[in-house]
């Protein structure tokens, strides 16, 4: 690979001269509109992870507790972004999202059917595994796939259908929950399963690396030379701490203002509605901004709506938070997952994407269970680290994402 030295990246990559919105979005091609097609029903029935703290509550455990299954997930989604990355270069990205959600659909069946914390906390771990595999392989198969040009609007309209599924299983969740758990467990395996079959009968197997290429000490040192892509990393696993509040923190603040688990249901889906409405024309209007300033900007204001739950007294301030945070990440995870592709080589992209991924289960390793109990303690004091967060998250953007660096192209 040849090294050379680089000032600040330019934006994104336009797409053609005269192309309107829509022409850019069917000019995608076939494996783009199948991933789309298997996230939207994956993640219509990604039940039971945002529901997990308030079904273990249930179940009597402790927040200390419920922070053990948390982190039993994120270690195995640690473990996961290792084997997931070097699975996705070696035996191609459609076997590795194969395995995932089969082995997904099993996991989560046998964490329905533990009783005990060890019995949890082992079923979570494999939870973590089987979860954390798929996401290199998904994002890998997109950049190989489509031009950099089209990468923007490619990773938009997946996330397209994985919010709108997400906003729709959201709210038959909270129905769902108010009734009876088990049919969450039941339908989150459903769905993983049957997209299992979509991706494995239909889908590209992308670019493949021989073994010998596939190993993750060239990738570290790749990356460790890096520095734009080591400062998203910075600011990722910052960002991702606000995130995981929702499944968490935000989920037991709403039933303690007195609302069933239906209403924090609904909250959750707005934000997935938001993101099917308005993230695509978003990603269009902020394309031509260099990409560090964006990704910036948009953890900036997750930070704030996140802080703005500091003055809920009703579910419309809860709402209001979920809309500026929900701005936010439209603004930065889709040109975050475009700039990753950007930054990364194609023979390691999965590595790479790998190594991004262990920010997000770092942050939920972390942050439900300390949310939580700062939350339980003192909720001040949680939403106001809140923005400090997002601040820190921006600011490591600003400083590192456009420095002159050596990178690894």
């Amino acid at each position: 690979m040849k090294t050379q030295s680089k000032s600040a990246l330019p934006p994104l990559q336009e797409p053609p001269d005269g192309e309107t919105l829509w022409q850019q979005i069917v000019a995608l091609p076939r494996p783009i509109w199948i991933l789309a097609g298997g996230l939207f029903i994956n993640r219509f029935g990604t039940f039971v992870v945002p529901f997990l703290t308030l079904y273990l509550g249930d179940q009597g455990f402790s927040a200390a507790q419920i922070w053990w299954v948390f982190s039993a997930m994120a270690t195995g989604g640690l473990s996961a972004m290792f084997l997931g990355g070097w699975l996705t270069d070696w035996i191609g990205r459609k076997n590795t999202m194969t395995v995932a959600l089969v082995g997904g659909s099993m996991a989560i069946l046998l964490l329905w059917r533990a009783d005990s914390l060890p019995e949890l906390v082992i079923t979570a771990f494999l939870n973590g595994i089987t979860h954390g595999m798929f996401h290199p392989a998904a994002h890998s198969l997109i950049a190989d796939v489509l031009p950099e040009k089209r990468r923007v609007t490619g990773f938009a309209v997946v996330r397209w259908a994985i919010n709108l599924g997400f906003a729709c299983g959201m709210a038959a969740g909270g129905f769902l929950a108010d009734r009876n758990f088990s049919w969450l467990f039941v339908g989150d395996a459903a769905t993983s399963l049957t997209f299992g079959a979509i991706a494995f009968l239909t889908l590209p197997h992308g670019i493949r690396a021989a073994r010998s290429e596939s190993r993750w000490m060239p990738a570290l040192r790749d990356m460790a030379k890096n520095r734009r892509f080591l400062a998203l990393v910075g600011a990722n696993l910052l960002a991702a701490s606000l995130f995981f509040q929702w499944g968490s923190a935000v989920a037991k603040f709403v039933v303690d203002l007195g609302y069933p688990k239906s209403v924090y249901g609904w909250l959750m889906a707005l934000n997935g509605l938001m993101i099917a409405v308005f993230e695509i024309p978003i990603t269009r209007g902020v394309r031509r901004f260099p990409q560090h300033l964006v990704i910036g900007v948009g953890y900036l204001a997750c930070g704030v709506g996140m802080a703005l739950n500091g003055f809920a007294v009703s579910w419309w301030w809860v709402a209001a938070a979920v809309v500026v945070f929900t701005v936010g990440e439209m603004v930065s995870l889709p040109v975050a997952s475009a700039y990753l592709s950007v930054l990364s080589p194609e023979k390691m992209r999965g590595r790479y994407a790998g190594a991004l991924g262990l920010t997000w289960n770092i942050g939920q390793f972390l942050a439900p269970g300390l949310g939580l109990m700062l939350y339980e303690w003192q909720p001040g004091v949680l939403w106001s680290a809140s923005l400090f967060v997002g601040i820190g998250a921006a600011a490591v953007l600003w400083k590192l994402g456009g420095v002159r660096a050596v990178d690894s192209r």
